[in-house]
């Protein structure tokens, strides 16, 4: 039965249901990785001294600075926002993961599904097909008999 129904599906919407949630899930991931980006190339582009990191020296100019995170007084700043960076990367796969598990389950149980009994009822426009030919050869014939004269010899 469950085969019947996703035939059924797939023949409707010209896709199976469960591409249509991979689709879902890969743009949200995609969407997730470009935000990850995005936050890594800010937290590079501040000068250590914004991100809380003190001078090391009273000679340093960090709070004139505004360069990249290529300072030498700071290495462990680009370390720590890249693991920081990774870790919320982590936690955000994770999350979705876990959520868009229960998004398909749901939504393969309750939306993209046809009730029991019903399948049997329902016609797509591909089982329709042959009636619909055969109607209209029917009325082309129709037609074009009314249209052409009577080649019968009358009695």
């Amino acid at each position: 039965m469950a085969q019947q129904v996703e035939a059924l599906l797939t023949e409707h919407f010209r896709y199976t249901p469960l591409s249509l949630i991979d689709d879902i899930i890969n743009t949200v991931n995609t969407i997730i990785y470009r935000a990850i980006e995005a936050i890594e190339n800010g937290l590079f582009s501040l000068p250590p001294h914004q991100l809380g990191y003190a001078p090391d020296s009273p000679h340093s100019n960090a709070s004139n600075d505004d360069s990249e995170m290529a300072d030498p007084e700071h290495p462990d700043a680009k370390d720590e926002i890249e693991n920081g960076v990774h870790q919320l990367e982590t936690l955000l796969e994770a999350t979705v993961d876990k959520t868009f598990d229960k998004f398909e389950i749901y939504t393969l149980r309750n939306i993209l599904t046809v009730e029991e009994g019903v399948a049997r009822w329902m016609r797509t426009s591909p089982s329709l097909t042959p009636r619909i030919r055969t109607l209209r050869l029917r009325h082309q014939s129709l037609s074009s008999d009314s249209a052409a004269p009577s080649t019968k010899p009358a009695n």
